[in-house]
C-alpha cells in the first residue's frame, strides 16, 4: 500500500478528492485502492505483483537503521540501503509503470470495459498514461530544467511499453497452449531490493558473499548502537498550530477575510491572505488613492501580520485550525471549497489579535482586481504578472483551482 499511495496513478485520482496537502481518513476511504488479492495474482513483471513491489519498496524506504522494524516486517533482516538518486528514480519509475498496468489493464480489457466517452479520448491505456503524466506540470518543468526533457514521463512510458510487451508475449504463449515465460528485465544492476533466489525469496544475509557485497546495501553494523530514548508525544505539544504571534495574526486576518467576504472560494481566501501579509504586493493592485490610505493603515497594523517573501504563511494549517474551532466552515465537496462563518466565529475572534480588519479590506480589493486581470494576462504589466505567477504556484502547492 505504501507503493500504491505514492504512485502517480493514485496521485492523479486522489486530486479529485483532496483539497489541500494532507489526506484525511474519510478521503483515503474514497480512493481506488487495489484489493490485496490483486497483488497475489501472477503478473508480467514477476510471478506475483507483490514479488515485484515489495523489494522495491524495501529499498526505497529502508535507508537508515531507524526503519529496521519496517524492513523486518517485509521479510528482510539485513542492513539499510545506500541512498542513490539514480537508482531511486528508476525504481520509482518501475513502480509507477507497474501500477499503471495494474490499474488500467491490457488494451483488450480497455476496449472491452471502457465507456464510449473514455475510448473517444483515450483509445488505449497507454494514451491515458501519456495524458496523466502531462497533468504534473511541476515535475515536467523541473525535469526540463535539469535534463532538457520530461525525463520522468519518458522513462515511465518506456518501462510501461517494455512491460506491455512482456504481457503480450505471455498472453500469446497461453493462447498457444505454452507456459508463459517472458519476464520484465529491470534496468538496474543489481536488481532492486535485497538479493533474492530464483523463487523470489530474500536470501538470508548470512549467506551473502562478504567479498562481493551488494554495492547498493550498507555493510552490517559491527556492534549494537544504543537507540535514543523515545520522547513522549505530549512533549511535542509546542509544535501545535498556532505557535507564534505571526501565526495568530494570520489566523485573525484569515477570519476577518471570511467575515468581510463570506462564501468566497478557498483560492480567493488564499490570495487575500497573501496580499494582507505582503503589503508591497497588495499596493501593486490598488489605485493611487487606495495606496496612500493603505500605507497609513499598514503603519498602524500589528507588525506580526507581515512576513517576508520567503516565509510561508501556512495557509492550510491556518484554515484547518479555524475549521477545527468551528470558526469557519469549508465546503470540501465543492470544487471552489467555499468558506463561510462557523458557529464558533465570535469565540475564536475574541482570542485572536485585533487591528487587522482594515488591512484585510484593502487586500480583498486587491484580490478582486487580480481576479479581473486573470481574464486576460496578456495585457498585465510585468510587476503585477510576477506576483500573480507566485500566487499560481501557491494554488498548485495547495492543489486549488483558480
Amino acid at each position: 500500500m505504501i507503493a500504491e499511495l505514492n504512485s502517480v496513478a493514485l496521485d492523479f485520482t486522489a486530486r479529485t478528492a483532496v483539497g489541500g496537502t494532507d489526506l484525511s481518513y474519510f478521503i483515503i476511504k474514497q480512493l481506488p485502492i487495489l484489493l490485496p488479492d490483486r497483488f497475489r495474482q501472477e503478473d508480467a513483471t514477476d510471478r506475483k505483483a507483490s514479488g515485484f513491489v515489495i523489494p522495491r519498496v524495501v529499498e526505497l524506504t529502508y535507508t537508515a537503521w531507524d526503519l529496521e522494524p519496517f524492513a523486518r516486517d517485509c521479510g528482510y533482516n539485513g542492513p539499510p540501503f545506500i541512498w542513490d538518486e539514480e537508482r531511486r528514480f528508476l525504481i520509482r519509475c518501475e513502480l509507477d509503470a507497474a501500477f499503471f498496468h495494474l490499474y488500467l489493464g491490457t488494451p483488450e480489457e480497455w476496449q472491452e470495459q471502457g465507456s464510449p466517452e473514455l475510448l473517444q479520448y483515450f483509445s488505449t491505456p497507454r494514451d491515458a498514461v501519456d495524458y496523466i503524466m502531462e497533468t504534473f506540470p511541476i515535475v515536467k518543468r523541473k525535469d526540463e530544467q535539469a535534463h532538457g526533457r520530461y525525463r520522468t514521463k519518458d522513462t515511465i512510458l518506456e518501462i510501461y511499453d517494455e512491460m506491455a510487451e512482456v504481457i503480450r508475449q505471455n498472453a500469446a504463449a497461453v493462447a498457444a497452449g505454452r507456459q508463459p515465460s517472458a519476464r520484465y528485465q529491470s534496468r538496474l544492476d543489481p536488481l532492486p531490493g535485497p538479493p533474492m533466489d530464483a523463487e523470489g525469496n530474500f536470501i538470508p544475509m548470512a549467506q551473502w558473499d562478504r567479498a562481493n557485497w551488494p554495492p547498493h546495501i550498507h555493510l552490517p553494523r559491527e556492534k549494537a548502537i544504543t537507540r535514543p530514548e523515545e520522547v513522549p508525544l505530549e512533549e511535542f505539544a509546542a509544535m501545535a498550530y498556532p505557535t507564534t504571534e505571526t501565526d495568530k495574526a494570520i489566523c485573525a486576518a484569515a477570519l476577518a477575510t471570511v467575515e468581510q467576504c463570506p462564501g468566497l472560494s478557498s483560492t480567493d481566501h488564499l490570495d487575500t491572505l497573501l496580499l494582507a501579509t505582503h503589503p508591497d504586493w497588495c499596493k501593486t493592485f490598488l489605485n493611487q488613492v487606495d495606496q496612500t490610505a493603505f500605507s497609513a493603515i499598514v503603519n498602524s497594523a500589528p507588525s506580526a501580520l507581515f512576513v517576508d517573501k520567503a516565509q510561508s504563511i501556512r495557509w492550510k494549517e491556518c484554515r484547518d485550525y479555524l475549521e477545527q474551532l468551528q470558526a469557519i466552515s469549508v465546503r470540501h465537496g465543492d470544487k471552489s471549497q467555499a468558506i463561510g462563518l462557523g458557529a464558533g466565529f465570535a469565540s475564536a475572534k475574541s482570542d485572536l489579535p485585533g487591528g487587522v480588519d482594515d488591512v484585510v479590506g484593502y487586500a480583498i480589493k486587491a484580490m478582486k482586481r487580480i481576479a479581473e486581470l486573470r481574464k486576460d494576462l496578456s495585457t498585465v504589466p510585468q510587476d503585477q504578472l510576477k506576483i500573480i505567477q507566485v500566487f499560481e504556484e501557491q494554488h498548485r502547492l495547495y492543489q486549488l483551482a483558480a
